[in-house]
């Protein structure tokens, strides 16, 4: 007869097979252990391992060394909470060369963090009318995690066409390294991204459209970054409008401000 420790144990393991599915997480080689309810998020401890296989290098069977530290992974919101998965990944070691391998898993990229299933509801997101702030904020991940999700689509410029209002605006891609963005100011449909927010960079994508084009272009709106303002003077648009908006965030220390600037064109980029 089973003990009752016994019995609990299997319940217990059935519970976490049970979690795994409904985590969607098809990898046969994670194991789930345990889960902890934090006050801010759940965390999820589970383990990755297979057998040992043939070395990439030399050939000869690897052998089961050691498991890593958990790798943290971010993950879909269960029960209305951020939950991130503590994986940890089993090491494998040559014996024969030296080489040390480690365990790789479907549920994410080799050498990568973020989880398929998170990249897939950044890509999900971005086609909808959210800022990168609140993409960010909902899936618990870093603001230049969903921008570099931004930067992995490839945009197929249309050069025979440019709405009427459009939307300037720029974004911290790197540390210290900012970047420029485009979009239709009705629909927000992205125009294009630039890897650099300079007078010349942008100067030099607009100029690829016809003059014809560019005349099309009425309103422009963007903030008050001073070569985007420079670049407006140097190409005599014509300020109609200037709007000073109080920022919402009232929990800063200090109250910040935004400029939206809107420049009527009577003929864009004339001076080209």
């Amino acid at each position: 007869m089973k003990s009752n420790q016994t019995i609990i144990r299997k319940i217990h393991m059935e519970q976490l097979h049970f979690i795994t599915k409904l985590l969607d997480i098809k990898d046969p080689n994670i194991q789930i252990l345990d889960i902890i309810n934090k006050d801010t998020h759940k965390e999820i401890i589970a383990k990755l391992d297979y057998d040992a296989p043939s070395c990439p290098e030399c050939g000869n069977q690897l052998k089961k060394y050691d498991f890593q530290k958990p790798s943290k992974i971010p993950y879909l919101e269960t029960t209305g909470m951020p939950t991130r998965i503590l994986l940890r990944k089993r090491r494998f070691k040559c014996y024969h060369c030296s080489k040390m391998m480690v365990a790789e898993t479907s549920i994410v990229k080799k050498n990568h963090q973020i989880p398929r299933i998170i990249n897939q509801k950044i890509a999900q997101k971005l086609i909808e009318k959210i800022s990168m702030t609140d993409i960010a904020q909902q899936l618990s991940i870093s603001t230049s995690t969903a921008i570099r999700k931004l930067n992995d689509f490839h945009f197929k410029h249309d050069f025979s066409c440019l709405p009427e209002i459009m939307s300037w605006d720029e974004y911290a891609f790197t540390k210290g390294k900012m970047s420029f963005i485009a979009q239709d100011f009705n629909n927000l449909n992205i125009i294009t991204v630039l890897e650099g927010r300079t007078q010349a960079i942008i100067r030099n994508h607009f100029l690829r459209y016809d003059r014809v084009v560019r005349c099309r272009v009425k309103i422009i709106t963007m903030d008050m970054f001073s070569p985007y303002y420079d670049l407006a003077r140097q190409l005599r648009f014509q300020i109609s409008r200037l709007r000073l908006k109080q920022s919402p965030r009232l929990f800063h220390s200090r109250m910040l401000k935004s400029f939206l600037i809107a420049f009527t064109l009577c003929n864009i980029l004339a001076v080209l």
